[in-house]
């Protein structure tokens, strides 16, 4: 009995021992597996963070960041201006000239320029529908120089009939850009040091594609940045110059009943001069049709003329009036047919009454002889007859 329970004793030790062992073997095997781990861990753990750090800074970094680059930008430093004019010249050319002249003076450039020649069919006040050109443009002046080069434009370049300035208020664009590219340049310095302590190509290919990305978003960052700078140091001016054969007086303030009237038929007066003047224009324009027209009528004429000459031509014109003749007739014939009557009544009342003719002699000894010859009648044959008339 006790042989067997020591016997049950020693199996449960070494059961008891083996399981000791496997945990050892465990242990000893997750161990390994974290030491190996541990080295890539390190390396991807240092990247992660720097990538993490730039794609979602922290808030005190951040701070630190508008603190540096903010300093001095107050709102309303960074304001983009832009000045829309318009104006009108008698003398296009010199008005032309004109400006490239003060433009070069003041040291301005031509960002945009277009000019149009041309009628747009609709009459208003100062112009008319002639041709006359018009210039726009989009210069570009520095800011020192706005205030003299808009005097200098002022009662030299024509007359002003519009004026219009508008700014924009990009300061605090001009913060957020100028961050995220500063934030962008401390990641792409973290990583160039990665990528000079990588060893294994897994690490220097990441390293790589995060360094591409973050190089690439700066780079369109600092372009945006770059052209704030551009149009917050040049004020857009917006120029259009136009020609006209009269400037207008009624620009700006009420103007009088007696100024309209005068102005309205100043005007009517100008557009029926040009009026004229198109119509003009017009018919010479079509002065080439119209003989081309002319020569061809006369030329049919004279066909027309030589061809009737020709013994041919003569036959057909025989031919024609026999047709005629025939086609009358038959018209005729067509009336007397369905109106009979009509024309012998036409007939009988137009036909004179005829003048009884006076006796001759022959006539009245003739007439004499039967009077006789009526008297000697015996008076037996009288009852004869009256008898006959009773019968």
């Amino acid at each position: 009995m006790l042989y067997n329970l020591d016997k049950n004793m020693g199996i449960f030790d070494g059961e008891a021992i083996l399981v000791k062992r496997a945990k050892l073997f465990i242990v000893f095997l997750l161990s390994l597996t974290l030491f190996g781990c541990s080295l890539w861990t390190n390396v991807t753990t240092n990247t992660t963070q720097d990538t993490a750090g730039v794609n979602s800074v922290s808030t005190m970094e951040v701070a630190k960041t508008d603190s540096a680059t903010g300093q001095g930008l107050l709102i309303g430093e960074k304001v983009i201006t832009t000045i829309t004019l318009s104006y009108e010249t008698l003398e296009y050319q010199a008005s032309v000239d004109y400006l490239n002249q003060v433009i070069k003076k003041y040291g301005a450039y031509i960002e945009y320029s277009y000019e149009y020649s041309g009628n747009n069919g609709i009459y208003n006040s100062a112009s008319t529908s002639t041709n006359y050109r018009q210039g726009t443009y989009t210069i570009r002046i520095p800011n020192a120089s706005v205030n003299p080069f808009m005097q200098d434009l002022e009662g030299n370049l024509g007359t002003k009939i519009s004026e219009q300035i508008g700014n924009q208020d990009v300061t605090q664009s001009y913060k957020d850009t100028a961050t995220r590219i500063s934030v962008l340049q401390r990641k792409e310095e973290r990583l160039l040091a990665l990528l000079d302590k990588a060893e294994a190509v897994d690490q220097i290919l990441a390293i790589e594609d995060s360094l591409s990305a973050t190089i690439s978003e700066r780079e369109v960052l600092q372009s945006e940045l770059d052209n704030m700078d551009s149009l917050i140091d040049y004020t857009a001016l917006h120029l259009t110059v136009t020609e006209r054969s009269r400037i207008s007086t009624n620009h700006g303030g009420a103007v009088p009943f007696w100024g309209r009237v005068k102005e309205a038929f100043l005007d009517s007066v100008y557009a029926f001069y040009y009026w004229v003047q198109d119509a003009a224009i017009g018919l010479i324009y079509a002065l080439p049709y119209i003989v081309a027209a002319l020569g061809l009528v006369l030329l049919f004429w004279l066909i027309k003329k030589i061809f009737f000459k020709t013994r041919w031509g003569k036959k057909r014109i025989e031919r024609q009036l026999q047709e005629k003749k025939i086609i009358e007739d038959r018209r005729k014939e067509r009336f007397v047919r369905t109106h009979p009557k009509k024309t012998d009544a036409k007939n009988a009342a137009n036909k004179p009454a005829e003048n009884p003719k006076e006796p001759s002699k022959e006539d009245m000894s003739q007439n004499t002889l039967l009077g006789s010859e009526v008297k000697t009648e015996s008076p037996a044959e009288q009852p004869t007859e009256e008898k006959r008339t009773e019968k």
